[in-house]
């Protein structure tokens, strides 16, 4: 995935990627899931107009930028 990407976020919104993923501070030392867990955020910007950060594994890819 990468910035520009179009994706499903949550199934139901479109949203563009605007950032590379990135290891969730949780996942770090001293986080609340090291070191059982590692998952990747990423900022997106929905067709509402909200900008987040989801996990990776909840986006779903529609299209990818040229």
């Amino acid at each position: 995935m990468k910035i520009g990407d179009l994706v499903f976020v949550d199934g139901y919104e479109v949203g563009v990627v605007m950032s590379e993923p990135r290891l969730s501070e949780d996942c770090l030392p001293g986080g609340e899931a090291y070191p059982y867990e590692h998952y990747y955020l990423v900022e997106v910007v929905t067709q509402s107009g909200g900008s987040e950060s989801y996990e990776e594994e909840d986006l779903e890819p529609v299209g990818e930028a040229g």
